[in-house]
């Protein structure tokens, strides 16, 4: 009764998902500016160093020993374990239908698929992240500036501190947690990383071919797709108000006639 009443009051307290407030925060115009792009390029450059000498060769271990239906299973597994805390988010960004789709999905594969089968979406009930860095959105917190994180890549400085409250305070991670070991919990963390790695890693080096520069590349992609995401798949469009119709040359522009 206690939890019901504490996610009820979440679900009211996070309603103002919308409107100016909100806009003004999910706007990433500040990150686009990318004041520390030197250092996110050198962090870059070490991450690719990073996922060429260590998280690859651990994928590619992982895709030749474990069959697909295996490797799909595991992919099921750690996305159905990242329903509560989806469901934790959506309260708190008081979105009761996101909300009730992460239980939906946590008991409907839980119980259907044994927790490595995605039944839920095969019911029509795909799969809706949220995460703190979209709570503290709607809570009005800006951007802040771009970063390019150690090992886990684009962020902004709101997002890294959503990414570092989701990775510590999962409801099911702390739960978990007085049961695990140390050493089963990194063992956790380390294939959850190997499993994201196989599944979004073929994509990335393909969308990455041929880029005159990467570092762009994949810091224009991070933002249209961040946008999106803060806006639930809908984002606005953007208006080109920036665009201003040139004086003929033998014209001077209003200020000079004054």
């Amino acid at each position: 009764m206690r939890l019901f009443l504490i996610l009820s009051c979440l679900l009211i307290v996070g309603c103002a998902h919308s409107g100016p407030r909100f806009d003004r925060a999910a706007s990433l115009e500040r990150a686009a500016e990318d004041r520390y792009e030197y250092d996110n390029r050198q962090m870059y450059d070490l991450n690719r160093k990073i996922d060429k000498y260590s998280l690859k060769p651990a994928t590619d271990v992982y895709r030749a020993v474990l069959p697909p239906p295996v490797r799909y299973g595991l992919n099921n597994l750690y996305s159905t374990m990242g329903e509560p805390s989806n469901a934790l988010n959506a309260a708190m960004q008081g979105k009761p239908k996101r909300f009730f789709r992460a239980i939906d999905r946590l008991l409907i594969n839980s119980i259907l698929g044994f927790g490595v089968i995605d039944r839920a979406t095969q019911l029509n009930l795909p799969r809706q992240p949220n995460d703190f860095g979209q709570t503290l959105a709607v809570w009005g917190v800006h951007s802040g500036p771009f970063i390019m994180a150690p090992v886990i890549g684009p962020q902004t400085a709101r997002d890294g501190v959503g990414f570092l409250v989701d990775f510590f305070l999962d409801p099911l991670d702390l739960l978990q947690n007085k049961y695990l070991s140390q050493t089963e919990r990194s063992a956790k963390l380390a294939g959850r990383i190997i499993v994201t790695r196989a599944r979004v890693g073929d994509q990335a080096e393909q969308f990455l071919a041929g880029s005159a520069d990467e570092y762009a590349t994949v810091r224009s992609a991070w933002l249209q797709m961040r946008r999106a995401e803060l806006y639930d798949g809908n984002p606005p469009l953007i208006e080109d108000d920036e665009y201003i119709e040139p004086y003929p040359d033998d014209l001077p522009p209003p200020e000079a006639a004054k």
